[in-house]
């Protein structure tokens, strides 16, 4: 069960970003930007954060939190790798990471939550039966 988080997190990273390799035009911020636009990576934070928190309010806390986040983290590292000659990427793939562990630790608390509250109600439907 340890590799569900990873792959949810490799499968979020390719699904929103994986497969862009060109420039667009930003409607939002009226700019050229290459190779994601910010609509697109807005989704693939809220993705992220979405299935870190379903991940533990199902019960699996490190594989919402640690999980999502270092197959995610992992998949982009390796493309943005083998894309730059500059050896830039090592500074985006530890601001990535930092960005994952707080972004996925907000999200597992709030699937916390969402998972207390759940278990409240079934302790007050199963005392008022």
């Amino acid at each position: 069960m340890l590799t569900v988080g990873p792959l949810l997190g490799a499968v979020t990273w390719g699904a929103w970003l994986g497969w862009d390799r060109t420039a667009s035009y930003d409607v939002v911020t009226g700019t050229i930007q290459s190779p994601y636009v910010t609509l697109q990576v807005l989704g693939c934070a809220l993705s992220v954060g979405t299935v870190t928190a379903v991940l533990t309010a199902l019960g699996r806390p490190v594989a919402g939190t640690a999980g999502v986040a270092l197959g995610f983290w992992l998949v982009w590292t390796v493309d943005a790798a083998s894309r730059d000659d500059s050896g830039l990427f090592v500074v985006g793939s530890v601001l990535l990471a930092f960005g994952l562990a707080l972004g996925t630790s907000v999200a597992a608390a709030v699937g916390w939550g969402m998972r207390s509250v759940a278990d409240a109600v079934r302790r007050r439907r199963a005392g008022d039966s």
